[in-house]
C-alpha cells in the first residue's frame, strides 16, 4: 500500500504491533546533495561586517559541536575585492555549467 505520492506509509510502531499485525520497519533513503525530497538546503548563517581596523570581517556561526565563530577578516580593501571577483568567477562557472 503506498500513499499519494507513491512513497511507503512509515511504520506506526506499536500500534500495528497491538493489533496483531507484524512490526514493519521501512527504511526511507534521501539523498541528500541531489535528492528531490530536500526542499531547503542547511546553511549556516553568515554575517559580514567592518572591524574597529577597517579590515572586513567575515563571520560564520559555529555549528552545535563547534566551541567557536569561523572569522575571516579582509585587511585590505583590495582583498576585498578579490574575493569579489573570485566569488562572481565561481558563479559566472555554476551559470556555464547550469546550460
Amino acid at each position: 500500500m503506498t500513499d499519494l505520492d507513491g512513497q511507503m506509509p512509515l511504520a506506526l510502531g506499536d500500534y500495528e504491533s497491538r493489533r496483531g499485525a507484524p512490526e514493519v520497519e521501512t527504511k526511507w533513503e534521501i539523498d541528500w546533495c541531489n535528492g528531490q525530497e530536500v526542499i531547503i538546503e542547511r546553511q549556516t548563517a553568515i554575517a559580514v561586517y567592518t572591524n574597529q581596523a577597517a579590515g572586513i570581517v567575515i563571520r560564520q556561526e559555529r555549528e552545535w559541536d563547534e566551541e567557536d565563530d569561523t572569522f575571516i577578516v579582509l585587511s585590505t580593501p583590495e582583498a576585498a575585492r578579490r574575493i569579489i571577483e573570485a566569488i562572481q568567477r565561481e558563479l559566472a562557472a555554476i551559470k556555464e555549467r547550469a546550460k
